[in-house]
């Protein structure tokens, strides 16, 4: 059933991106905050498909403790799930991405028009400035900046040591930093069959960057998102083995 649930979910999926791609980069001629709100239209399609078709549903925890105002969210990174439901966190947002991804025919053109900080992971200290200072420009206009600690997407039980490119932004801007945590791989893994389940998304409490070096803050983050990370993946692989 596995099996047929992922393919099925896939044959729609790459036909539904490259349409929302294409609609999204006619949005170029709006203003940049209506551009932004509809284009999350494609990240609530996936979510939607990904339940009707795989049985992934979805529970966030401690939504209330996310800053009212701009913040850094650093968020583990275990699959396509996430990227698309980013948007239920917070509405005014951008991310930080490889330039890479904006090569990609229809998808990083549409990525392109919603203003991302897209890096060259190889200049890693240019990388670094360019984060600091576009970040900037995207926090005082009031939009929360997105980042992958790990870099990459990494097995649900397997993560990958976090870069210091959050923290340091944070540290710099003197933002709150908003560690989020989640099991998203286990349903929605980088290969393999997708499964039914509840993703389940843990908001932890803001990280105060004053007085904190980013090493400090970088630490704090990878040790709760690990944290909650285990246990949700634990948690899931009993439902499993109950079942």
């Amino acid at each position: 059933m596995n099996i047929l649930r992922t393919w099925l979910f896939k044959i729609l999926f790459v036909p539904a991106t490259v349409l929302w791609s294409a609609f999204i980069v006619c949005l170029i001629v709006l203003p940049f905050p209506l551009r932004l709100r509809l284009a999350f239209g494609w990240g609530y399609t996936t979510i939607w498909l990904a339940r009707l078709i795989v049985g992934i549903k979805w529970q966030i925890h401690g939504l209330d403790k996310m800053p009212q105002g701009a913040c850094v969210l650093m968020v583990n990174h275990q699959s396509t799930w996430e990227t698309a439901f980013l948007p239920h966190l917070k509405l005014r947002q951008v991310w930080v991405l490889k330039k890479e991804l904006m090569m990609l025919p229809f998808f990083g053109w549409a990525l392109a028009v919603l203003r991302p900080v897209p890096i060259d992971r190889k200049q890693k200290r240019r990388a670094m400035q360019q984060v600091i200072a576009e970040g900037r420009q995207r926090i005082e206009s009031g939009y929360s900046v997105i980042l992958f600690p790990e870099g990459t997407r990494a097995p649900a039980d397997a993560p990958l040591p976090f870069k210091l490119g959050a923290a340091r932004l944070a540290a710099a801007l003197g933002v709150p930093a908003v560690p989020v945590a989640h099991n998203a791989g286990q349903f929605w893994p980088k290969r393999g069959l997708m499964h039914p389940g509840t993703v389940h998304v843990v908001v932890g409490d803001p990280i105060d960057p004053h007085g904190k070096t980013p090493a400090e803050i970088n630490a704090i983050a990878e040790t709760w998102i690990n944290d909650t990370r285990a246990r949700l993946v634990a948690a899931e692989k009993n439902r499993r083995g109950a079942a």
